[in-house]
């Protein structure tokens, strides 16, 4: 039997009347959560899928600390990554400031105890993104890293502070094998929530695959993550691809109960409605 911490206050587990989800679903457009990237246009990795193209939309964090008529009431931290793929975060001296101005949720990847110390005081919510999938982890984004790394920084993120893990399904190709490893963690380490996205080819690699994966083969996927996560609400995130296929995806798994969808393309009735980031929702 391996001993380990018990979850953080923000990741137990509530009565399962209440872990299920809403019901309507949420449909979150999150124009009142303002993408922060504390690193500008700068990432030292330069990954094969990404290139740095979702910095390029954010704000900069002295945009953001040099005005006060912001609408924004929550702050998404991110930015781009060191050469260890660790996130980098806002200078000490101005998280407190960046705090006052609305609640913040931290994006991450791999994160260290002194970097986690960091942020503790200031996060309403940590996301992290976690890879399974070896391969991706070191030829896609260029870490000599691995799917234990990632584990292990979640359990440290599990054990101290309100955890969302995020799930991009697709970027390792057609088997989801990375991402199953990922469902299974969460598993024996349940989450408040867990975050899909859906692979959208963004530039041309010979790493990465050329087009989404086949929506047949995620909705799979998804049902499968759902019956493995019971009791955990379920949310289909911003990044997924567009047109036709986002319209079925969106049907899709609100027909498999999920509980959240961001900027959805795809109709209920009367559903709940929020305009902040989806992991900042009291799951």
């Amino acid at each position: 039997m391996i001993l380990r911490k018990g979850p953080a206050a923000g990741n137990k587990l509530r009565p399962a009347s209440l872990i299920t989800g809403p019901n309507p679903p949420v449909f979150f457009n999150p124009n009142q959560t303002l993408p922060v990237s504390v690193s500008g246009e700068k990432c030292s990795l330069d990954c094969a899928h990404c290139r740095g193209h979702f910095l390029k939309t954010m704000k900069t964090l002295p945009e953001v600390l040099g005005k006060s008529s912001d609408k924004a009431n929550s702050f998404l931290v991110s930015g781009g990554c060191d050469r260890e793929g660790r996130v980098f975060l806002p200078p000490e001296d101005d998280l407190p400031r960046l705090a006052s101005k609305g609640r913040l949720n931290f994006h991450v990847t791999l994160i260290d105890d002194e970097q986690l110390a960091e942020i503790i005081p200031w996060a309403h919510t940590v996301s992290q993104d976690l890879h399974g999938d070896d391969r991706v982890i070191r030829e896609v984004l260029g870490l000599e890293k691995s799917f234990a790394d990632y584990s292990a920084s979640y359990k440290r993120l599990w054990s101290r502070a309100r955890v969302i893990p995020h799930i991009l399904i697709g970027l390792g190709g057609e088997e989801f094998t990375g991402e199953k490893r990922v469902v299974k963690l969460l598993e024996n380490y349940p989450p408040p929530a867990v975050i899909f996205l859906v692979y959208l080819p963004l530039v041309k690699s010979p790493l990465t695959p050329q087009k989404p994966p086949p929506l047949d083969k995620v909705i799979d996927f998804l049902g499968w993550a759902k019956s493995r996560l019971e009791g955990v609400p379920l949310v289909m995130g911003c990044m997924r691809p567009g047109g036709k296929y986002r319209t079925e995806l969106d049907c899709q798994v609100l027909d498999l109960g999920f509980s959240g969808l961001v900027q959805p393309s795809c109709s209920f009735q009367s559903p709940i409605l929020s305009k902040e980031c989806c992991a900042l929702w009291d799951w």
